[in-house]
């Protein structure tokens, strides 16, 4: 029987600054032997990973979900994924959209001024504990992960990545990335 796998999170998650074939879900392909969907993306908020896993719920046995900083925030507006994060100064998403790359650098200015501790963090724990929860009700095997400490009832690890095995820019490197990733096979065999 195929092990079908979900993956989600933000760049780290992702794999930022490596060859996709070195990516997460490129590992737990192979040596994983899972048939895999990768959703994650950089930039990518708790609320995206929440929204997006409960999309395909129904498709999966197993969700390894690498859950985000809290201050990031996520909406879709006709088919396109809108990522708002503190570092991204609301440059625009160069949608070959014009008036919706405007409009979004100005949610940025506006949202960035109302949105942030201890609201986000509440949402983040919020939305966590209930989609995990939500995920094991209906007897899904699930490794969660988060890079920021949370204050949830569900079990999450927090992964230390050495910066030996980080990329200059603070993403894993391929070995980072191996070490997640056994870790997160841990989890799964437990």
């Amino acid at each position: 029987m195929v092990k079908r796998l979900y993956l989600d999170g933000c760049s780290l998650t992702y794999g930022q600054g490596l060859p996709r074939n070195d990516s997460l879900g490129s590992l737990f392909k192979n040596p994983g032997e899972y048939d895999v969907i990768d959703k994650s993306r950089p930039g990518k908020s708790n609320i995206a990973i929440a929204f997006d896993t409960y999309q395909n719920y129904e498709n999966f046995d197993t969700f390894v979900l690498g859950f985000s900083y809290a201050d990031r925030f996520g909406i879709q507006y006709q088919d396109q994924n809108l990522d708002f994060f503190s570092g991204f100064h609301g440059q625009g998403l160069n949608l070959n959209n014009n008036s919706l790359d405007v409009a979004q650098v100005q949610m940025y200015k506006y949202f960035y001024s109302v949105y942030g501790p201890p609201y986000s963090d509440k949402l983040s724990d919020m939305l966590i504990d209930t989609l995990v929860n939500f995920l094991i009700s209906k007897n899904k095997k699930v490794a969660g992960f988060s890079w920021q400490h949370r204050d949830v009832q569900c079990q999450l690890a927090y992964p230390y990545i050495a910066p030996a095995q980080r990329l200059d820019d603070g993403h894993l490197s391929k070995d980072g990335t191996v070490t997640l990733f056994n870790l997160l096979q841990n989890m799964l065999d437990e």
